[in-house]
């Protein structure tokens, strides 16, 4: 959802999303059948950390097939979607959408406690990645990633709080749009 906000878009015909319909897994093999219908063009498959683990055995495809997919995983270390609702409705209040184990990464700042590691993963399956933590490192991890031939993995580590706007709340009209804050003292 974030992609479909800020990304400069300047053909039609471009781009494939599930609307933020709650379609976790939506993105990878969408992306992958895209890459297969246009074998010439860039795919980036933009994803969220949880969305990303539902359909994660298709590096293998990627691998078997030689199908260069390129895949920016949005990391928040939490299932995105439902932790916005969380804080905006539940006090946040959270219902095991912590992905981690043991210590949160965006408390301690130490890669160490990224769960799962992305990166590791992916070379299982011989498909080389990379992991940025700063900003200023964006940039030319992106270029590097669309340097790379065949398929690549970028994990971008994003803080959790960073909720996507505007949004409608559920049985909700345009009249109730929430376009600004966190929400956190809400409900």
């Amino acid at each position: 959802m974030f992609s479909a906000q800020w990304y400069p878009f300047s053909e039609p015909r471009n781009w494939i999303t599930s609307g933020g319909l709650g379609s976790m897994g939506f993105g990878l093999p969408s992306a992958i059948g895209a890459q297969v219908a246009r074998p010439d063009a860039l795919v980036v498959d933009i994803d969220g950390d949880g969305s990303f683990l539902m359909n994660i055995q298709e590096l293998a495809t990627l691998t078997a097939e030689n199908i260069p997919v390129k895949m920016m995983i949005i990391n928040n270390q939490h299932l995105g979607m439902v932790v916005q609702w969380e804080d905006r409705f539940y006090k946040a209040n959270r219902a095991h959408t912590f992905l981690g184990v043991d210590n949160e990464y965006h408390i301690t700042g130490d890669e160490v406690d990224i769960f799962p590691d992305f990166v590791t993963v992916a070379q299982g399956f011989r498909v080389p990645g990379r992991r940025v933590t700063r900003r200023s490192d964006l940039r030319a991890a992106i270029q590097e990633m669309i340097d790379t031939p065949g398929p690549f993995l970028l994990d971008v580590m994003v803080p959790h709080s960073e909720h996507v706007l505007p949004m409608i709340p559920g049985g909700g009209s345009f009249e109730d749009i929430i376009t600004t804050g966190s929400g956190h003292d809400t409900f």
